[in-house]
């Protein structure tokens, strides 16, 4: 058996290799594959790694550089995507071989932090764990609105109003191509995650591939505006059958109007654009909004500002990342954090790491 990297002719057929792997809302992981290559600025061919036997691919990673903000830091770190074995070819160690590999690449190229997301059976969490892996445990929200509540507490459309705490929020939906709002929410994302860590640092060739890379097939992006001008932002996509947001943000005075947006959400619409055209057997609108899930978050004031318009949160286990330090040294060195006697790079990101001082969207997932 061989690892190599990929050539160029090798990209269809694993594409095809990885249509077996089937993701949420009739995805599989050949199409994000697709996509990658298509729309991702960091994707390359001596950045993928396949197993090869006679001819034929068995396992593949791949690897797409990002830059992580940890303790307002930037930390050159390696997404580690689409890793899966070909089902005939498990239990021989190859996908442990690959992730060496990789991880040895990523170390060469100045890569510091390596981050992946659990897979099915076998790549799970306790996979990684055996192998000196972090598995982050954060917490994800459930968010309900009060059965007594009533409709006027969230705005229904765009155009509409609704009554902040001194000035109407208007809420609205943004494309691709709304390049001036987008510029807003850019503002808007790096105010946000400059005190989080997790978040990933975007230029704007990543802007243009995070909002082609959307983690399902739609997804509704809405801002809302107080005197005309975007205070906050909010994506939402249906991930595993359900309503997710996969990425927010406010400024410092947007709590109330992002609490708005948030509970917006959770409104049933007579034309609903995440499951329009979707599989037969589809929840109905009012079903698929009844509740919705928040990625791990710290935001107090968002929190108490869904509170006031009557939104019950119920916390939940998130436990879909895994790290690896690829240069403890070196990512303990940028940090400014003195290394405990004998920590090994599981136990120093256990440290820095806490479940409750992370924050990672959905959308830049690999």
């Amino acid at each position: 058996m061989e690892i190599r990297t990929l050539k160029a002719q090798e990209t269809v057929t694993l594409a095809g290799m990885l249509d077996g792997w089937r993701l949420a809302e009739g995805w599989t992981a050949g199409d994000r594959f697709r996509k990658q290559v298509e729309f991702d600025p960091t994707w390359l061919v001596e950045n993928v790694f396949v197993a090869v036997e006679q001819g034929q691919i068995l396992s593949a990673v791949s690897i797409l550089p990002r830059h992580l903000k940890i303790l307002r830091h930037s930390i050159p770190t390696g997404g580690l995507s689409n890793l899966y074995t070909d089902p005939a070819s498990r239990g021989r160690g190859i996908a442990t071989e690959l992730l060496e590999r990789a991880c040895d690449t990523m170390r060469s190229r100045g890569l510091e932090l390596a981050m992946i997301f659990p897979g099915p059976p076998p790549a799970t969490p306790e996979f990684f764990d055996k192998r000196g892996w972090h598995c982050w445990g954060g917490q994800q929200t459930i968010l309900r609105r009060d059965r007594d509540a009533s409709e006027s507490a969230a705005t229904r459309r765009k155009g509409s109003t609704a009554s902040g705490d001194s000035e109407a929020i208007e809420l609205a939906p943004i494309h691709c191509e709304d390049e001036r709002e987008l510029q807003s929410v850019k503002s808007i994302h790096a105010a946000y995650g400059a005190s989080r860590s997790g978040t990933v640092v975007r230029d704007d060739a990543t802007w243009r591939s995070c909002l082609q890379l959307t983690p399902a097939p739609r997804e509704e992006f809405w801002v809302a505006r107080r005197g005309g001008l975007i205070v906050a932002y909010a994506r939402a996509s249906i991930i595993e059958d359900v309503l997710t947001i996969t990425e927010l943000g406010r400024f410092q005075d947007g709590a109330s109007a992002l609490a708005i947006l948030v509970a917006s959400l959770l409104v049933p619409r007579d034309d609903d654009a995440l499951i329009k055209g979707a599989a037969v057997g589809r929840l109905e609108s009012e079903q698929l909004r009844s509740f919705l899930v928040l990625p791990t978050f710290d935001d107090i004031g968002l929190t108490v500002a869904l509170e006031h318009r009557e939104i019950r949160s119920h916390p939940m286990d998130d436990a879909r990342a895994s790290f690896r330090c690829v240069n403890l040294i070196g990512i303990a060195s940028r940090l400014d954090v003195d290394l405990l006697r004998d920590e090994d790079g599981r136990a120093f990101l256990s440290r820095i790491l806490p479940p409750d001082a992370m924050v990672f969207w959905p959308v830049d997932r690999f």
